[in-house]
């Protein structure tokens, strides 16, 4: 049994804490057994304002209430969103824990670093812990970081090679940058360069609340799975050993003139959406085709296939049949907001539509295709079914049976599965957090067959926490050489380009790959994304977005 104490400034937490307190009670192997309180204002826990903006601080007062304003507009946005709506809801912590520790830490004069007494920190040692969590704010120093067998854990919402400071999620979307990072560390006395155990990185979201919303959802469960690990082990896992200078500004909160600009890029933002749903522009995705060698190939002379009227295509995967080449793709269809496959025929620049290839009562795309003893197999992404199928074509190119389900019980998408090593490989990206984002962490299982029932994860899972490249976009093998392709995620924007990585080493202890290329969306006017790539070594085909009039 692994038990833990957090370290809060009060009894009332956000929403995560209580969370992972609500999560450790269902689990049989971890235990959140007590709470070490330490507020930092004194008996009362309420801060007046004059201790929050002193005098010779009062200029920082319209900036406080210009900022406030703007999160009381992002609160109303939130709304609209069923995983974040209850972002800033706060929770009584002693609702699920009753054990209460109150400590009173000596707060140094900028207010960061909380430092405590050598009786304060028997107190803690004597619950004979074996992790604390920070949960509160403050820099911890000092023998509180050893009160515990394991120590202090914290996780930061922040990239901390990049981005030191706050607001968490913030500079991000002020700086549209394309990903906001996290951090699960153990505290050193290096008050800014703790041991990390968890680095990662998900899409930035529109707008400042939504950003931090959902890297604090997304960061959870990685603590979660951190926490489920080193109760298994006993032990903290090994720390990064990467080299990571800070050359960065230590982000503080916006001034007034930073608030103002942000507010009306927010405006602007909010605007554009809410104009293009007026207008019926929809994203809309199409197919290109070329004949050349993927690693030769000149973009801006492929050709365009447009999809049929109220429908998009994408995801394409080609296949040689017969002297004839054939594509699958992901074939969505507007009125009912959900796809099926179908089947072209490509002969030269001109495109053939065969029909439907597979269809079922749920969505489907990515129909990633393999052969095995004989058989081609396709592994559509069927997430919304909640499993992993594998079908077998009886008929080439339009029918298809399902011959196994070979993951039940799981949200997975983009599943591509390969020979080598004598094992078969899966790599599939997959949330955990219930958000129903899918584009950052990317899983690898191995078997004996692609059609077992058996997955083994790999021990590196996820073997990437990253939206350049958490999300699968196509796997070309040229003999020994192995090339995945994955998407990009741009900022608010899914699907903004390629990567291609290829795969250096994959067996049981260890995955390696190296990015060779990157795929932009500049190669015809009016792309704002390209995201699958698929090619049979004579002829390649890559899927591309852009706005479109949809009655």
């Amino acid at each position: 049994m692994l038990n833990i104490g957090l370290t809060l400034d009060s009894v009332c937490s956000d929403k995560y804490v209580y969370e992972l307190a609500l999560w450790a009670k269902s689990q049989p192997d971890v235990n959140i057994s007590h709470l070490i309180v330490h507020p930092r204002h004194g008996e009362s826990t309420l801060v007046k304002l004059k201790d929050l903006l002193p005098r010779r601080r009062l200029h920082l007062l319209p900036a406080k209430i210009v900022f406030k304003i703007i999160v009381l507009v992002e609160k109303l946005l939130l709304r609209q969103n069923g995983s974040h709506k209850d972002h800033y809801k706060s929770c009584d912590l002693a609702k699920v824990i009753d054990r209460v520790v109150e400590i009173r830490p000596i707060v140094s004069k900028s207010g960061y670093i909380c430092r405590f007494s050598d009786e304060d920190v028997e107190k803690v040692k004597a619950l004979n812990l074996d992790l604390l969590i920070r949960c509160g704010s403050g820099i911890l120093s000092g023998g509180i970081l050893r009160a515990s067998r394991l120590g202090i854990v914290s996780f930061h919402h922040g990239d901390n090679k990049v981005n030191r400071g706050g607001p968490a999620g913030f500079w991000e979307c002020y700086y549209r940058v394309p990903k906001t990072g996290f951090i699960i560390q153990r505290l050193t006395e290096e008050l800014d360069a703790g041991e990390v155990l968890v680095r990662g990185y998900f899409a930035t979201r529109l707008y400042y609340s939504l950003n931090q919303a959902h890297v604090y959802k997304k960061a959870l469960t990685h603590l979660k799975n951190l926490l489920k690990e080193v109760a298994s082990t006993g032990a903290l896992p090994p720390a990064e050993r990467v080299p990571a200078p800070y050359s960065n500004m230590l982000f503080r909160a916006p001034n007034l003139a930073q608030c103002v600009v942000y507010g009306c890029k927010l405006l602007m933002r909010v605007f554009i959406k809410a104009m293009a749903s007026i207008l019926r522009l929809r994203e809309r995705w199409g197919i290109s085709v070329l004949s050349a060698k993927w690693d030769e190939a000149v973009l801006w002379r492929s050709t365009e296939a447009p999809a049929p009227r109220g429908r998009f295509w994408a995801d394409p995967f080609l296949c040689t049949r017969g002297g004839k080449t054939f594509c699958f793709v992901e074939d969505f269809v507007y009125k009912t907001g959900k796809a099926h496959i179908t089947a072209l025929e490509i002969n030269g620049t001109k495109i053939v539509e065969c029909g439907i290839a597979l269809s079922e009562p749920f969505h489907l795309s990515f129909p990633y295709l393999f052969e095995y003893q004989g058989e081609l197999y396709m592994c559509p992404e069927a997430h919304g079914s909640g499993q992993v199928r594998v079908y077998r074509c009886t008929e080439f190119p339009l029918q298809w049976k399902l011959e196994k389900i070979i993951v039940e019980g799981v949200s997975a998408v983009d599943t591509m599965l390969f020979r080598r090593g004598g094992k078969w490989w899966m790599l599939t990206s997959i949330d955990e957090s219930g958000t129903k984002d899918y584009c950052s962490e990317l899983f690898l299982f191995s078997s004996n067959s692609p059609l077992s029932t058996n997955w083994i994860p790999h021990r590196q899972n996820p073997i990437r926490i990253d939206p350049c490249g958490g999300r699968n976009a196509g796997l070309i093998i040229e003999g020994d050489k192995i090339f995945r392709l994955a998407q990009c995620q741009g900022f608010d924007r899914y699907g903004h380009s390629l990567v291609v990585h290829e795969i250096k080493e994959v067996s049981d202890s260890r995955y390696v790959e190296e990015r060779v290329a990157k795929i932009s969306p500049n190669f015809r006017k009016g792309l704002l994304g390209a995201h699958h790539l698929s090619t049979d070594g004579k002829i390649m085909v890559i899927d591309h977005v852009s706005y479109s009039f949809v009655p």
